[in-house]
């Protein structure tokens, strides 16, 4: 991991997690930073996600600090004012503005923070704050993920070199716009709010809202980019020249904190690209591509390494999109498994793409050019079981 000069972070136990492991995170930028972010389209949004979006509208955030086991959605007007009072008592602590510090919750929903235990918590936190405590805060942000998420890239701007980090988390209720997911941004550069938000949304396009688990989406998704300026560059807008090179590393990043996320997907045993080409439109193309990547007979087939062409095929068929059925082929991992109607080669021959631990599903439409790829992992039997047990 690389640190991200002027930004400091820290992950603390406040007592939320039954095993007094991390569970209160706060990451904290040396100066006010340009900030922007994508928040979930579900039409119930949890009390962070709303205090958020109020204060993400000034354009800049200084401080974000997040709590595990606990998402805070479904709680009121009441949960609402806890949110607030967890982040305004972080800003006096920390001497800062209040409408500069979001707050951010993930896990059960339906009751009450904890707030007594958050807030005696936070001088620990602040004490806490380091350059180089990735891994510390991104443990304290996880609910049923399996390992902490963490990423960095560094791009040059000129003579100088900037860097971008994240930290994510993500397991379950995984298919966005967004996901069930958390991911937090942060970087040097000095660039503009509206290049910085353009770019975030390029970003999350191919990346975050490429993704699925199972199809369930959460009231409290929120990803957050937050860009400081210490760098000292001259500030990027979207006709710079650094521009493209920055959204591609942007969205690099988010590809890599995307894939670990999916990889993680609670039991998965498998992690598939759902590739679908030669569509008429783009828009044909996720919706084959979606309603194969969330398909339960689809992604029970990957997890028994079955290759069952004729589940993917099926999917397809009943996506709501028009066409010739005679043009499509399929292909697992390269090898061609059905064209013009029927299969193509005996299951022999492409079976033990299945028993990969990642693989490709290819399906052309032979109906234009446009393309659209989601990633997503198979449904095992532990899936079942982390999601019966989940309160208990």
């Amino acid at each position: 991991m690389k640190n991200v000069p002027g930004f400091l972070l820290s992950g603390v136990s406040a007592g939320l997690k039954k095993d007094e492991k991390r569970d209160l995170a706060l990451i904290f930028s040396t100066v006010p930073a340009h900030a922007s972010a994508i928040f979930t389209k579900n039409l119930i949004k949890g009390a962070p996600v709303l205090v958020g979006q109020e204060r993400i509208a000034g354009g800049l955030c200084q401080a974000v600090i997040i709590n595990s086991v606990n998402a805070n959605a479904f709680t009121g007007q009441k949960g609402y004012e806890d949110s607030l009072e967890i982040a305004d008592t972080l800003s006096g602590r920390l001497g800062i503005d209040e409408s500069l510090v979001i707050p951010s919750s993930t896990g059960v929903t339906g009751e009450r923070l904890r707030v007594g235990k958050i807030k005696k918590s936070i001088p620990r936190l602040i004490k806490g704050l380091g350059e180089d405590n990735f891994r510390e805060a991104a443990e304290a942000i996880m609910t049923t993920d399996s390992f902490p998420k963490y990423a960095s890239r560094q791009l040059a701007v000129g003579e100088k070199t900037a860097t971008v980090s994240a930290i994510g988390k993500g397991a379950g209720m995984i298919c966005p716009n967004m996901a069930t997911m958390l991911c937090f941004i942060m970087t040097d550069l000095n660039i503009q709010r509206k290049a910085l938000s353009k770019a975030l949304v390029a970003a999350a396009g191919g990346s975050f809202n490429a993704i699925t688990v199972d199809g369930d989406t959460s009231p409290n998704d929120s990803v957050f980019i937050l860009a400081n300026g210490v760098l000292g560059n001259k500030q990027i807008t979207e006709k710079s020249g650094d521009y493209g090179e920055f959204v591609d590393v942007l969205s690099s990043l988010c590809g890599e904190i995307a894939e670990m996320i999916v990889s993680d997907g609670e039991g998965a045993t498998k992690v598939v690209r759902i590739n679908v080409t030669e569509a008429g439109t783009e828009r044909d193309a996720e919706k084959i591509a979606r309603t194969i990547a969330t398909s339960q007979l689809v992604k029970t087939a990957f997890y028994g390494e079955d290759a069952n062409w004729g589940r993917i095929v099926a999917a397809a068929g009943r996506a709501g999109v028009k066409f010739d059925p005679e043009k499509i082929k399929l292909y697992f991992g390269g090898i061609e498994v059905f064209s013009k109607g029927v299969r193509s080669k005996p299951e022999s021959r492409f079976a033990s793409v299945f028993k990969e631990p990642s693989f490709t599903v290819t399906l052309s439409l032979g109906e234009g050019e446009a393309a659209y790829s989601i990633l997503t992992s198979d449904l095992s039997h532990k899936y079942v079981s982390i999601n019966s047990d989940y309160r208990t």
